[in-house]
């Protein structure tokens, strides 16, 4: 599917997706369990489908199903009339988009889906390289030779400091900074803790 741009206004992003997702009629219900925004750009949400029963016209709980639905984003504040673009699509589309949290991956039901299963496994993926990856104070790093500014490309780092990110190269003693996403690529392990020193370089 394309983009859709429509007027949002001051009505909070969650609540825009809401108001486009959440919906019933004769044949079914659709429900936002939970929704998390990333970076502002992808929207991911576990939603509640229950299919009515055709006879009675009630809701029959044996239907009910989760899937994932990945709303891409876009904003136009300055567009008087159609100020937010939304793209959207569900698991079994496959999207491209895999940086769903744990806690929506945990309200899916299973499927059969083999595009859905796919993303799902993306997400995981995804997931389980944050989780190895977090930082903390005084561990040290080692990478991939990353280039810098200076010309020199460096391997081993130690974290001076999380917020901001901020590594001393190990072998020149100068003060690096690097971004997470970068860092993330090209490191090859972790280690604990050790010394310091100064000078600051970036890439």
């Amino acid at each position: 599917m394309g983009w859709t741009y429509t007027y949002r206004g001051s009505t909070p992003v969650k609540q825009f997706l809401a108001d486009h997702v959440n919906c019933e009629n004769e044949h079914a219900r659709w429900l936002i369990l939970d929704i998390a925004i990333v970076k502002m750009r992808t929207a991911y949400m576990a939603v509640e489908i229950i299919q009515r029963d055709k006879e009675t016209g009630q809701l029959d709980r044996a239907t009910r199903k989760v899937v994932a639905f990945v709303f891409l984003l876009d904003y136009r504040p300055s567009d008087p009339d159609y100020d937010m673009g939304y793209k959207d699509m569900d698991e079994s589309m496959g999207p491209c988009e895999s940086e769903c949290p744990e806690r929506i991956l945990n309200l899916l039901t299973p499927t059969d889906y083999e595009y859905a299963l796919a993303w799902r496994q993306r997400c995981r993926d995804t997931i389980a390289r944050k989780k190895a990856f977090r930082l903390s104070k005084d561990t040290v790093i080692e990478t991939r030779p990353i280039s810098f500014q200076d010309g020199r490309e460096r391997t081993r780092f130690k974290v001076i400091s999380c917020r901001p990110l901020r590594l001393l190269c190990l072998e020149t003693h100068t003060i690096c900074r690097v971004s997470r996403r970068t860092l993330q690529s090209m490191h090859i392990q972790k280690r604990a803790k050790l010394p310091i020193n100064d000078n600051e370089v970036k890439i």
